[in-house]
């Protein structure tokens, strides 16, 4: 994330107008001292087609427009600025601002304000009207520019709160965007396929920051909101990238579409991968991508409603991709808000599920995988583990009252192998769950400590692998 100086927007400006880089940034000045001044008699002032400023306890003794002929007037003395400058230059300023700010970049004025793009997710609230109170319904994404007032403007108003509406153009751009911004992680930024790429994002309003290594890919991640991740697998540090972003929350939920080289479809799954939310297999068409980047990013606005993470990753059966796998379901149970006795008891029962998928369900054979799906939620935990196996009759094994412990008692006198570490998960999560096969096993931890809820029936779980 930029931050711009005044300074700089007034070159930008300067260039843009024709205008002197003195004169704007005498005007810009003269601008927002004018903001100020308002502010500070209690009134409320609109900039055209940017946004009307007022302070938190709302204006006080009437409202001016920026620019009209007497706020002209008044900026241009202030300014010691050509009259005829003015409004040419405000709105040269306006622009220029407008763009930083939609692309998540910061814009600070010293002595005035800062300002900068916030991105409100899509969240739950309660349902109004229409017969459906007491219900939940998704509240769509939003964004608003923050305004913060910087120490010299703070001690001119008061210490008040300013509050920031965006207005005219400004408002429309945030009425139209979407979070917009693509981190492109590739090999080689200049590649025709790639510039291919970036140009038809860009095209369709994407901004495309296009990286080539995990350093400067996870600057991007930290410090800028991306809406949309497309790693082009043939880079080196690929699988770095997706497993950074899939493991932190700030970016779990970011969709991710993987690129995968033509003729190694089959190969790229004979180790460990965290997985991206699809898939495409060149060759393919851009504007395949670009529906499918359309779609993903409002399934993931969705999603977001309910989830603080997801991750997904799958692995062959072998020890090493199965102790790796513990040991990253450990990290992330440990940032999940369990406590320590809950953590313990998660890694148990994910451990569990693991060797029962290596063992009874994939046979131990290294070419059948084995898939694990993370869901974190604010309440609970959830893990989805699926063999490749023809499954088993799970009904045999979590149904105590029609005589489950008998029957594995029965099996063990007999030298059958089975059961046991079925029930010991059912004591260490709160709730387990097979599909009818019984090759997939969900498992479901809250995060607050309660008395054991009774095993519900099977049901493919609402949570599937795209």
């Amino acid at each position: 994330m930029k931050t711009w100086t005044a300074g700089e927007l007034a070159s930008e400006v300067a260039r843009a107008t024709s205008v002197g880089a003195d004169s704007v940034s005498k005007i810009t000045t003269g601008l927002l001292d004018f903001i100020r001044d308002m502010l500070a008699a209690g009134k409320e002032v609109t900039v055209r087609d940017f946004g009307k400023f007022v302070l938190q306890g709302g204006a006080k003794s009437g409202a001016v427009n920026v620019p009209d002929a007497n706020s002209a007037q008044t900026i241009s003395a202030k300014a010691g600025a050509n009259a005829g400058d003015i409004d040419k230059v405000i709105a040269g300023l306006v622009e220029a601002i407008s763009a930083k700010v939609m692309r998540h970049d910061r814009v600070n004025f010293d002595n005035h304000f800062a300002m900068k793009l916030v991105d409100r997710k899509a969240q739950l609230v309660a349902a109004q009207g229409g017969g459906h109170e007491g219900m939940k319904t998704i509240a769509v994404s939003k964004r608003r520019v923050d305004l913060a007032p910087n120490p010299p403007m703070l001690n001119a108003i008061g210490g008040q709160n300013i509050n920031f509406e965006a207005d005219g153009k400004l408002k429309d751009q945030l009425e139209r965007a979407r979070a917009n911004k693509i981190l492109l992680a590739c090999k080689d930024a200049n590649d025709f396929f790639i510039k291919t790429i970036e140009y038809h994002f860009t095209k369709a309003g994407w901004i495309v920051e296009a990286v080539t290594t995990f350093d400067n890919a996870k600057t991007y991640l930290v410090e800028d909101p991306i809406s949309l991740i497309i790693v082009d697998c043939v880079m080196p540090d690929a699988d770095k990238v997706v497993e950074y972003a899939k493991t932190h929350k700030k970016t779990s939920l970011v969709p991710i579409m993987e690129m995968l080289p033509a003729g190694k479809e089959k190969d790229w799954f004979k180790t460990f991968r965290f997985l991206g939310n699809n898939q495409l297999n060149q060759p393919f068409e851009v504007k395949d991508m670009l529906t499918l980047g359309e779609r993903e990013l409002e399934r993931s606005t969705e999603e977001q409603a309910v989830f603080e993470q997801e991750v997904y990753f799958r692995f062959p059966t072998e020890d090493k991709w199965i102790d790796r796998a513990n040991e990253i379901a450990a990290r992330l149970f440990a940032d999940s808000g369990l406590n320590e006795g809950q953590q313990v008891q998660m890694c148990t029962a994910f451990r569990e599920s693991c060797s029962n998928a290596a063992q009874h369900g994939n046979r131990h054979r290294k070419d059948r995988f084995i898939d694990v799906e993370y869901y974190l939620d604010p309440k609970r935990l959830t893990v989805v583990v699926t063999d490749q196996g023809k499954g088993f009759d799970w009904r045999l094994y979590v149904e105590p009252e029609q005589g489950a412990i008998d029957r594995v008692r029965e099996r063990r006198q007999q030298g059958k192998l089975g059961g046991l570490g079925i029930m010991l998960m059912t004591k260490c999560v709160d709730k387990i769950e097979y599909n009818d096969a019984g090759n997939r096993i969900t498992l479901t931890k809250f995060k607050e400590d309660k008395t054991k809820q009774a095993i519900s029936a099977p049901q493919v779980p609402a949570f599937q692998r795209r």
